[in-house]
């Protein structure tokens, strides 16, 4: 996931990428997006976050008139911005954008909640994954409101995987108080990945979401405690090997398991009831799955 810096005290500081901000506020698009794409780094490894966050301060300042601007940026399709691209950053900045506005506009963050919603699917990765901190930028300032407003991100698996990590940024995890519903968002994310189709397995946003289940729980463990680990006991009756996996993964966080040591083995215990035997244990031999032609003519 790409994580931008906190937001910083100033903003544009170029004065042509100041003119070309004022025009595309006005509607005048062009150059703002030819300079973003120009100083994007991309395709490189590391976009240019700092400059993102300036223009995300720009439309803090500009406030409900930034409104149509961070909406287009963030809207603007693979077809004008294809992915790999300098000019996916646009895109980018936008979603970062539309966080900081709505973070600091009442009546514009329901839209932004929107735009994230439908960002948290972008076919480009890098867009997808700019959406989980801009989210957290406005659960900074609604907290446990939207936790209680978001319940159906967990309906899909990008969306689920965005929430979840959304819920573990620093930002807006010291927000919340209700750790009622905050379990509830976890608990939901578990449920969906467990209750897969086999068809899904592969699918990237299954993918994103067991990988997102395998970060998160550190911080909501430090944040909320032993809750935390009652919910990982009982989603540890999974057979899924990759659920298992992200559960291990957490267990294994120094951050928990010097403080939480009960509730790691407990955890640990549930995992271990719930393994399932070999068939013939005398016959398994380990790193051997048993499936070539030797095992068929046994």
């Amino acid at each position: 996931m790409t994580r931008p810096t906190r937001a910083r005290a100033e903003g544009l500081r170029d004065a042509a990428l100041v003119r070309a901000f004022t025009d595309a506020v006005a509607g005048k698009t062009e150059g703002l997006y030819a300079s973003l794409a120009f100083s994007s780094r991309l395709p490189g490894p590391r976009p240019n976050l700092d400059l993102a966050e300036a223009v995300a301060l720009e439309c803090v300042a500009k406030g409900a008139s930034a409104e149509r601007l961070v909406t287009a940026m963030t809207t603007l399709g693979a077809v004008e911005a294809p992915g790999g691209s300098p000019y996916e950053f646009i895109p980018m900045v936008g979603v970062i954008a539309v966080g900081a506005l709505g973070a600091s506009l009442a009546k514009f963050r329901p839209r932004a909640v929107a735009l994230l919603h439908d960002a948290a699917t972008d076919l480009r990765y890098r867009v997808r994954g700019v959406v989980p901190s801009a989210l957290a930028r406005i659960g900074e300032v609604e907290g446990d409101a939207l936790v209680a407003s978001t319940a159906d991100w967990t309906d899909g698996y990008f969306h689920a995987a965005a929430l979840v990590l959304a819920l573990a940024e620093e930002r807006w995890l010291a927000a919340l108080d209700d750790r009622d519903e905050v379990l509830a968002r976890l608990d939901e994310a578990f449920s969906l990945a467990e209750t897969a189709p086999r068809a899904a397995e592969r699918y990237p946003g299954r993918k994103a979401l067991v990988e997102a289940l395998a970060e998160v729980p550190v911080a909501l463990t430090v944040r909320f405690g032993q809750p935390v680990l009652e919910l990982l006991a009982r989603h540890s009756k999974t057979k899924m090997p990759e659920l298992r996996e992200a559960i291990e993964k957490t267990l294994a966080s120094k951050k928990i398991s010097g403080r939480h040591v009960d509730g790691v083995a407990m955890v640990r215990a549930a995992l271990a009831a719930s393994e399932t035997a070999p068939r013939d244990p005398t016959r398994l031999i380990k790193g051997m799955r048993g499936r070539g032609k030797k095992a068929k003519a046994r």
